[in-house]
């Protein structure tokens, strides 16, 4: 008899103890966080395109040097132009089989040395500044012809009638058009004017078109307002008929223009909000908030891409590279832990590494375009 009770007792034990596990289960706890959804990893622009970034090292026969345009990348061999501390011009050679070289194709002597470059299938071409003995900064313009292997030969002067050059760290700063060169520079006197400087590629007199306010090269023949003068709006105009159209947006929003699309931010005590539009106010879209910055001044390269990062160097974890497709309105990673990174019209690049072991990695958005 007492074995049956015993058996009843641990039977309503049991049973109460499932009772009162469901109910704490069930029973809301202040005390229990619900768990956080885990957020789904961005695709990558590797497994999205199948592509592949073309690497050369940061440190060249004991030379460090950061890219400042991609030539060509292929198969065979990669070649770009680049510039070191010195100021000094840089021909950057990989082929696919052998070791990276460097050739030094202007040596300034000053800094900031050569601050824009431009390149043709035939032709080089570069701007560089160095200080005269007063201490002001003198521009020159230099050009030099390509081999048959691409390679850049004797530097040649084409004018020292540059102005007070401007540069914003574009693609097009200085750009081959119209069969000539092209850069701005800033007028002298007190109303500020932004001149619209060009000259033949076997040189010339230099022309001269001012325009009032601050300007900013785009992709030829546009020019875009800089500066305060593009909150609350932009404008554009043609530099070879004086067409002009005018963007609008928010009091509060900057408005940053290349030809086809258009750059908004509004910024926030929480960071900033980053939206492209094409000029025309179509087609608007959200491509970053916080702190995630554009790489490049000019806006949508390859009239499709945003290249995106942003900075964790507070917590010592590099920054994060993004790529936003404009026609796909999604993003991509491309680089979780980058150190410096860059862009010219067509291509991206970031570097990983410090020292003997900086690497530049570049990507050709034309591949995935």
């Amino acid at each position: 008899m007492t074995g049956r009770m015993d058996d009843a007792a641990q039977r309503l034990t049991l049973a109460g103890a499932a009772v009162l596990a469901l109910a704490w289960l069930a029973w809301p706890s202040p005390d229990r966080p619900e768990a956080a959804e885990v957020p789904a990893a961005a695709p990558t622009v590797w497994e999205t395109w199948d592509a592949a970034p073309v690497d050369l090292p940061g440190l060249i026969d004991g030379r460090a040097w950061t890219p400042l345009a991609v030539l060509e990348t292929d198969r065979d061999s990669s070649a770009l132009l680049g510039t070191d501390d010195a100021g000094d011009l840089l021909y950057v050679e990989q082929p696919a089989d052998g070791e990276a070289a460097v050739e030094v194709v202007a040596a300034p002597g000053g800094v900031p040395g050569v601050v824009a470059v431009a390149a043709t299938e035939e032709r080089i071409a570069w701007l560089q500044s160095v200080p005269d003995a007063q201490g002001r900064v003198v521009s020159e313009l230099w050009t030099a012809e390509r081999d048959a292997d691409g390679r850049p030969g004797e530097a040649a002067l084409l004018t020292a009638d540059t102005g007070d050059v401007i540069t914003a760290g574009s693609a097009f700063d200085l750009q081959f058009a119209a069969e000539g060169l092209h850069w701005l520079a800033t007028a002298r006197g007190e109303a500020l004017v932004t001149e619209h400087r060009s000259v033949g590629v076997e040189g010339g007199e230099v022309e001269v078109v001012g325009h009032r306010g601050a300007w900013q090269a785009a992709a030829w023949p546009w020019l875009a307002s800089a500066g305060s003068d593009s909150l609350g709006g932009a404008r554009l105009v043609r530099t070879d008929t004086g067409a002009g159209l005018r963007v609008f947006s928010g009091s509060d929003e900057l408005t940053l223009c290349s030809a086809t699309w258009c750059r908004l931010i509004v910024n926030a005590e929480d960071g900033a909000r980053v939206d492209l539009v094409r000029p025309d106010g179509s087609e608007r879209v959200t491509v970053a908030e916080g702190f995630t910055s554009a790489v490049s001044p000019d806006v949508g390269l390859v009239d499709r891409f945003e290249p995106l990062a942003e900075s964790k160097a507070a917590t010592g974890d590099g920054t994060t590279v993004t790529l936003f497709d404009l026609q796909e309105d999604a993003a991509y990673l491309v680089a979780s832990s980058a150190g410096e990174t860059g862009a010219d019209a067509r291509s991206l690049w970031w570097s990983t590494g410090t020292g003997e072991l900086l690497v530049w990695h570049v990507l050709d958005l034309t591949d995935l375009a």
